[in-house]
């Protein structure tokens, strides 16, 4: 118990130096880098934006944060996430979920925005890949990237991909039915990865439902996804489910041999991201900026800060991500009382 303690304070104090990282110190400035990383955990902590500072002020907060180099800052954040997935988890055969959200964005339009009806108050925002971890108690987030409006999500399936390849064995991809098409099928089994997602209710998908329903049909079949691009075999996988409005057939598709039973008892993992993903809202920043480089940034932020709770908790409910905003709040400024202390010059020696 001790060592998880120690590992998790460890955690939180190394992204206090991996932040502080981010800016180089500017001479002759009164803050210091340190004290620009304290500024931007605790926007992410309290939901803040820079403008709502006042010790900097937002215009030195603001300054310094278009500095930082975006593409050095994501590497190193990376970096950090992935240490943390190395003391969460001691295998690596894990499963894995990719998604995407939309993050509403109010103000002029961008050609890197993405148009969705679906969002509060406007139709453009920001749409993001996230990569996770999705195991019991312990859903971490390891990867995003901003989608462009144009880009294929296929290739950005594979991306991601190819980056879970790198730091774990995936043992189980979960997606949603929006990569229910012959080429994200195509990526997936070309990797020779384990996937379950739910099936389109096409109109094959609908009449092998109804016979399913009427005992005319097993609850296993081998089934052809066909697009522009070719076909794909899978295996189609029928489940029941009792709701208000009585029975309900929840189709599913896989490469893998396991029962529908199974595929549904996996696939209920998956929510696990979706839960991450409104999670992440809590320790992102805020700003009306129009700047995509530092709205990604934010973004970034938000997961490390997100990471350090699922650390914090190692798989336990607590503690919960107020109480882990109070104690992180506390040991910021711990840190800051000690940084001063060690950059204060030794009194002078008074001869005896």
């Amino acid at each position: 118990m001790h060592g998880k303690f120690r590992t998790a304070a460890k955690a939180r104090s190394e992204a206090m130096r991996t932040f502080a990282g981010f800016f180089d110190p500017a001479p002759n400035s009164v803050y210091g880098s340190f004290d620009l990383a304290q500024s931007i955990m605790k926007m992410g902590m309290e939901g803040t934006s820079a403008e709502s500072r006042s010790r900097p002020s937002p215009d030195v907060v603001l300054r310094r944060l278009y500095e930082v180099d975006e593409k050095s800052a994501r590497r190193e954040l990376e970096n950090f996430n992935e240490w943390i997935f190395g003391e969460l988890f001691s295998s690596r055969e894990l499963t894995i979920a990719v998604d995407f959200t939309v993050i509403p964005y109010y103000g002029e339009e961008n050609l890197m925005l993405v148009s969705d009806s679906r969002l509060p108050g406007t139709n453009l925002g920001i749409k993001f890949a996230v990569l996770s971890v999705v195991e019991e108690s312990k859903t971490l987030t390891l990867k995003t990237k901003q989608v462009n409006p144009i880009e294929s999500e296929v290739s950005v399936l594979g991306e991601m991909l190819d980056y879970a390849e790198e730091v774990l064995n995936p043992s189980l991809v979960l997606l949603d039915r929006g990569f229910y098409s012959v080429e994200a099928i195509g990526e997936l089994k070309s990797r020779s990865m384990g996937f379950t997602m739910p099936a389109k209710k096409t109109n094959p998908v609908k009449k092998t439902c109804k016979k399913f329903k009427k005992g005319e049909a097993p609850p296993e079949i081998g089934y052809t996804v066909s697009g522009a691009k070719g076909e794909e075999d899978v295996r189609l996988l029928l489940t029941e489910k009792e709701t208000e409005n009585g029975t309900e057939i929840h189709p599913f598709i896989t490469n893998l041999e396991i029962t529908p039973e199974e595929a549904s008892e996996n696939y209920s993992w998956r929510w696990r991201i979706e839960t991450n993903i409104r999670e992440l809202e809590k320790f992102k920043p805020q700003t009306t900026s129009q700047s995509m480089e530092l709205r990604r940034l934010y973004f970034l932020f938000s997961v490390t800060l997100y990471n350090l709770w699922i650390i914090t908790r190692n798989g336990s409910e607590h503690p919960r991500a107020r109480e882990f905003k109070e104690w992180l709040e506390f040991e910021l400024l711990a840190f800051k009382v000690l940084e001063e202390y060690m950059a204060e010059p030794p009194p002078p020696h008074t001869p005896a």
